[in-house]
C-alpha cells in the first residue's frame, strides 16, 4: 500500500474577511478575527488496482451540489469511481459560512461571494500536491482508546456513547508519512460568544498529534449527532478548549499499543435512502410552539442556545410544504478496515450497533462524509431532546435507514 497526504489553507482572508460564522442562530455578528488556521486536508491510498481519495475540510458542512462536484472533478482528474472520494467536514462552529442560503438566516446572513470557489480551489490543489509529491510504500498501525470525562452524550450521562477514538499512523520505516485521527464528538467547547476563526476541537486536536507525528492527519468525525462535551464542560472559551484538547491528548499519549492493520483488498459498495415526506401545517405549527416556549423558559444559555438554532431550522423548513430527503452512503471493506461514511450527525447509539456489526479490527463510522442531512435520531429521543426538533423527517425514519445500512453491513462482511 502507497500513501501521500497534503493540505491547503482554506482560512477566510483579504476580500472573504470578515465573514458570518455558521453553527449558532444565536450567534448574528461576523467574525473579529483569526485564532488558527482552517484547512482542506487530503489522504491519498493506492492500494492494489484501487486509488482512495480522502478530504476533510475545517468546516460545519457542505453542500450537496458542491460535494458532488467537487467529487466528480477529482473522480474525473485520478480515480474511475467517484465513490472511492469523500469530501468530509470536520462540523467546527466557529468556521464562515459556507453556502450562499445559510441554515439559519437564509441569504441574509450567508457565506462571503467566492469563499466556497475558493476554498474548492483549494481542496483541488491539496489533492494534487498528495499526487505531484509522490507516493511512499507505508505500514498502518491503529490505536484506539476510550477517552474518559472530556466527552459522551449531551442529552444525558447515563445515555449509550461512543468514547473511543482512534488514530491511525500511516509509516515507512520509523518515520510517520500520514495519519488519520478518528473521534466521536461535535468539535464544539467554544461557544456563540466566540467571534475569531477556529478549528474548534478537532482543528486543536489535529494540531497536537502533528506536534508528534510530524504530519497533519485527517480527521474523520464519527456518529455524533447526540455526542459532545456540554455535560463535562468548564467553560466554552480558548481556555477551556485547551483544558479538553490537554486531557484528551494525555489519554492518548499513555495508550502505548499500535496494532498492524492488512488494509488489502479494497471493497466499495454504495447505498442510497431516499423519501419524499409531506409535512403536516398543524404539526409543525405546534412544533414552533414548542420550540418557542422552551426557549422562553430555559433555565441556561446552552438550553437556549441550542433551541434558538432549532428555532431558525424549522422556520426555514416550514415555507416547504415536504421534504426530499436523500442519503446516499458508502462502505469500505479493507480486510481490518472498514468505514461507513454516512452523510448526517447519526446518534452514537446506532454507531455503536453498526462498528459492532462490522466486526472488524478497525471500525470507523465517518459522519459528516459529502453532505447532510441532518439529524438522525433515536426514536426514543424524539419530542425530548433538541435535535429532533430541528429533524426534518418522521419518527422511525432512522430505524429504517439503520437497518438498510446493517443489512449492507453484514452482507460485505
Amino acid at each position: 500500500m502507497q500513501i501521500s497526504s497534503s493540505r491547503t489553507r482554506i482560512t477566510p482572508e483579504g476580500p472573504f474577511f470578515p465573514c458570518y460564522l455558521l453553527g449558532h442562530a444565536i450567534r448574528t455578528e461576523k467574525a473579529l478575527g483569526v485564532a488558527d488556521d482552517l484547512w482542506a486536508s487530503a489522504l491519498v491510498l493506492k492500494v492494489e488496482e484501487t486509488t482512495l481519495i480522502w478530504v476533510s475540510v475545517d468546516l460545519a458542512g457542505l453542500s450537496k451540489r458542491e460535494s458532488d462536484r467537487l467529487r466528480r472533478e477529482l473522480a474525473n482528474r485520478y480515480s474511475d469511481a467517484k465513490e472511492a472520494v469523500t469530501i468530509s467536514f470536520t462540523h467546527t462552529h466557529s468556521g464562515p459560512e459556507y453556502d450562499s442560503v445559510s441554515p439559519f438566516f437564509g441569504t441574509e446572513k450567508a457565506a462571503v461571494p467566492g469563499y466556497m470557489d475558493f476554498v474548492h480551489a483549494q481542496t483541488l490543489k491539496a489533492v494534487e500536491k498528495c499526487f505531484e509529491n509522490g507516493f511512499e510504500e507505508v505500514q498502518a498501525y491503529a490505536c484506539t482508546l476510550q477517552i474518559e470525562g472530556c466527552y459522551g452524550n449531551r442529552n444525558g450521562k447515563d445515555k449509550p456513547a461512543d468514547k473511543s477514538l482512534t488514530t491511525i499512523e500511516f509509516r515507512s520505516g520509523e518515520r510517520i508519512v500520514g495519519g488519520i485521527l478518528h473521534f466521536t464528538c461535535h468539535p464544539t467547547v467554544l461557544g456563540p460568544q466566540n467571534l475569531f476563526v477556529s478549528g474548534d476541537l478537532a482543528g486543536t486536536l489535529a494540531r497536537s498529534l502533528q506536534q508528534r507525528w510530524g504530519v497533519y492527519p485527517l480527521v474523520m468525525q464519527g456518529a455524533a449527532g447526540d455526542m459532545s462535551n456540554r455535560l463535562y464542560r468548564q467553560g466554552n472559551d480558548f481556555h477551556e478548549l485547551q483544558r479538553i484538547n490537554d486531557a484528551i491528548m494525555a489519554q492518548w499519549d499513555a495508550q502505548k499499543e499500535r496494532t498492524p492493520l492488512t488494509l488489502s483488498p479494497v471493497t466499495m459498495r454504495t447505498g442510497r435512502f431516499q423519501r419524499t415526506f409531506r409535512k403536516d401545517p398543524q404539526k409543525q405549527k405546534a412544533l414552533l410552539a414548542e420550540v418557542e416556549k422552551r426557549i422562553a423558559e430555559a433555565k441556561t444559555f446552552d438550553e437556549k442556545k441550542v433551541y434558538t438554532s432549532s428555532l431558525a431550522v424549522l422556520r426555514l423548513q416550514s415555507e416547504e410544504e415536504e421534504t426530499d430527503f436523500d442519503l446516499e452512503y458508502t462502505l469500505y471493506k479493507m480486510n481490518d478496515l472498514f468505514i461507513l461514511t454516512i452523510p448526517a450527525e447519526l446518534f452514537s447509539r446506532f454507531g455503536l450497533e453498526m462498528k459492532q456489526a462490522m466486526s472488524a479490527v478497525c471500525p470507523i463510522i465517518w459522519g459528516y462524509s459529502n453532505y447532510s442531512v441532518g439529524y438522525l435520531v433515536d426514536r426514543e429521543e424524539y419530542g425530548r431532546s433538541f435535535e429532533s426538533a430541528a429533524g426534518s423527517i418522521p419518527v422511525g425514519t432512522t430505524e429504517q435507514i439503520v437497518a438498510e445500512i446493517l443489512d449492507a453491513v453484514r452482507a460485505l462482511r
